[in-house]
């Protein structure tokens, strides 16, 4: 079941005007209507977590919870404001939910964020000698609506892009560069390429990831010998993942080089600077070049 449009909509035009309170009301009016609407309780935690009414967003996770108690999106909503444990990494559940939720306006999004992650992944290639002459096996995991596709495609001899979106897949058709375009889960992917890539690209991606170990032992897998792994992480601190309210995950520099050293990666390019403003805040990113020796 769906939210019933005109309540959502009423919703969304309180939230435009900084009516928090008459969004939540309005759901609540939804659910009179759609008592077993998950989505209503969701989007009310959403709404309450970003105002940073932790508390209220608690407990509407919660009603969620007592109808559901599996629903992942709520966990993580708990997990977010810190009244659940951290897992490894997001479920593929919720990172479906949240990409093919926001598909219709992602690119607009990015666009207005100043997306700039895929030309500096693009740009340390070019620092570490990789050339431009079409001659890599390209792979760009979790490639999400194509944005590193025109990018990267001049490296490629084949440009394959890997998603768990078929929304975002839909997208990344569009730009008419990918020679294939796969719908999957990236961990899964991995274990059944071995050695077929020359260059993978992870743009967006990592920060989905606490726990490491398993997403490099699979691009040790796939990538050959002399083969580069090129990525993003939100900069984080100490030698432990961390999580914030955003979903996302934190990684160290030292953190890094403790996953990616046992399985033979070398950091070759490593590029810090401020990703977006969040909350206010500007937010530290890591662009990372890691190769295998050949």
């Amino acid at each position: 079941m769906t939210v019933p449009e005109n309540h959502r909509q009423k919703a969304m035009e309180a939230l435009q005007q900084g009516n928090l309170d008459l969004a939540i009301a309005s759901l609540e009016l939804a659910l009179l209507e759609t008592p077993g609407d998950l989505e209503v309780y969701r989007a009310a935690g959403r709404f309450l977590r970003a105002a940073g009414r932790i508390d209220e967003a608690a407990a509407w996770y919660q009603r969620c919870l007592a109808i559901a108690p599996a629903d992942s999106i709520a966990m993580m909503g708990l997990v977010a404001i810190g009244h659940a444990p951290v897992p490894p990494r997001l479920p593929d559940d919720v990172v479906l939910y949240v990409f093919d939720r926001n598909a219709g306006t992602y690119d607009a999004n990015m666009r207005s964020l100043g997306y700039g992650v895929p030309e500096v992944l693009r740009d340390l290639l070019r620092s570490d000698g990789v050339s431009e002459e079409g001659l890599l096996d390209v792979l760009d995991l979790g490639c999400d609506s194509g944005w590193c596709g025109p990018l990267f495609r001049p490296f490629s001899r084949r440009l394959v892009g890997v998603d768990l979106s078929p929304r975002m897949l839909a997208l990344a058709a569009e730009k008419r560069v990918y020679d294939e375009l796969v719908q999957g889960e990236i961990l899964e992917y991995l274990g059944r390429a071995a050695g077929v890539a020359d260059l993978v690209v992870c743009a967006n991606v990592l920060m989905y990831f606490g726990d490491l170990d398993a997403l490099v032992a699979g691009l040790a897998h796939t990538l050959r010998r002399g083969g580069r792994f090129v990525f993003d992480v939100e900069k984080g601190e100490g030698m432990t993942s961390g999580f914030h309210v955003s979903g996302r995950y934190t990684h160290s520099l030292a953190l890094l080089e403790k996953a990616l050293q046992p399985h033979g990666f070398v950091l070759t390019q490593v590029h810090e600077m401020v990703m977006r403003s969040e909350l206010g805040k500007p937010v530290a990113g890591l662009h990372v070049v890691a190769r295998l020796p050949a």
